[in-house]
């Protein structure tokens, strides 16, 4: 490594001590430094070595459904060595419903076959906060919600549910209603629906990803609906050009962050005997803030040669390795080699149903008065 052009120390020792920082607001702000820095801890060297560092936790949460109660556990690169993964187990009949990368998330818990709890909480330090109920939760039904960090002392964050009626009677449109909780005002309001033409739907398999202040969901018509989290406004723009066209190869689309940008990727099947399947890493533009613009010109990557069995991506672990999931568990897969890294039994879970990438210290949070 050379000398980071914003300080006189070696690259490689700058590395070693954003490595060892405790503080996940400390390791964000590190990448708002300068490019240099930004790219060190994008390197895909630099999580592993961070959460061995720092014994933070960096990972997915993983969540099925057995006999009508959802069941989770937490899974990361280091699974079998972490002693810390205890104190991530949830309380039985809990449903994760929302995650953020400041290890907050927003679950459900069931108290009795017809009482539930809306509740936010901190895994790693065992914090759980109780949340009113959404006013249209008794009419509607959850589509997908998202939770997104704003501040931290006390903690700021806001929740987004969309949902849609019990009983749909407009065929014209494809109508979600937005409600959006504060953790300031301690309340839930609601904002203008959103109107998608009918048939287009938002996909519900996958939660959808927040990159800087927008929520992003992919929808079955090649678009992407963003909500602005900040001036709160929907508006939605289209996947590149090329996976417009109908591919009967194609085995799915697929929305998450890599290196702070949205990611989309592509998967086909190739036709041929070993049922070998492609991935296609498309990148948004990260200078452009106000214009989403794929990188089309740029190299896109691509992976060969993967068995049918771990075909479907569930999250980007960083630049070089993938988080895939399979019927009976999940694999860490790292792209340059093509090898398989780790490989997580889902002991409990029949199937990786749900994920949900997460990420956290454990420093205490502030919830602020219930």
């Amino acid at each position: 490594m050379g000398k980071s052009s914003s300080e006189e120390l070696p690259t490689d020792i700058v590395f070693d001590i954003i490595s060892r920082t405790t503080s996940l607001k400390t390791l964000d702000t590190c990448k708002s430094v300068c490019k240099e820095w930004k790219q060190l801890i994008y390197e895909s060297s630099f999580m592993p070595l961070y959460c061995q560092n720092t014994k933070n936790l960096y990972g997915y949460f993983v969540q099925d459904v057995r006999k009508s109660n959802y069941v989770s556990m937490f899974v990361c690169l280091d699974n079998n060595n972490n002693n810390k993964l205890p104190v991530l187990r949830l309380p039985e009949n809990t449903r994760i419903l929302a995650s953020c990368n400041q290890g907050i998330l927003c679950c459900l818990k069931k108290r009795n076959s017809n009482d539930y709890q809306y509740c936010v909480c901190k895994p790693a330090t065992q914090q759980w906060q109780d949340l009113p109920k959404p006013p249209l939760d008794d009419h509607t039904t959850t589509v997908s919600m998202a939770i997104m960090v704003l501040g931290s002392t006390p903690l700021r964050y806001k929740i987004v549910r969309l949902s849609r009626d019990d009983i749909i009677k407009e065929l014209e449109y494809c109508t979600y209603h937005c409600e959006i909780f504060d953790s300031e005002t301690r309340a839930w309001r609601k904002i203008q629906d959103v109107n998608l033409p009918y048939p287009e739907l938002i996909h519900v398999s996958a939660p959808p990803v927040s990159i800087n202040n927008s929520i992003h969901w992919l929808t079955n018509d090649n678009n992407i609906l963003k909500f602005n989290l900040v001036q709160e406004y929907f508006h939605t723009f289209t996947l590149p050009e090329h996976l417009h066209n109908t591919d009967n190869n194609r085995l799915s689309n697929k929305l998450m962050e890599c290196e702070g940008r949205l990611g989309l990727i592509c998967t086909t099947q190739e036709e041929d005997s070993n049922n070998n399947v492609n991935m296609e890493l498309w990148l948004t533009d990260e200078e452009n803030e106000s214009k989403i613009n794929w990188r089309t010109s740029s190299k896109k990557v691509l992976i060969n040669d993967m068995v049918e069995r771990y075909a479907n991506p569930a999250g980007m672990y960083n630049a070089g390795i993938l988080f895939l999931k399979a019927a009976d568990e999940v694999v860490f897969y790292k792209i340059q080699d093509r090898s398989l890294i780790n490989k997580v039994k889902l002991d409990k879970l029949r199937d990786a149903r749900e994920v949900f990438q997460f990420r956290s210290d454990f420093d205490r949070v502030d919830f602020g008065k219930s």
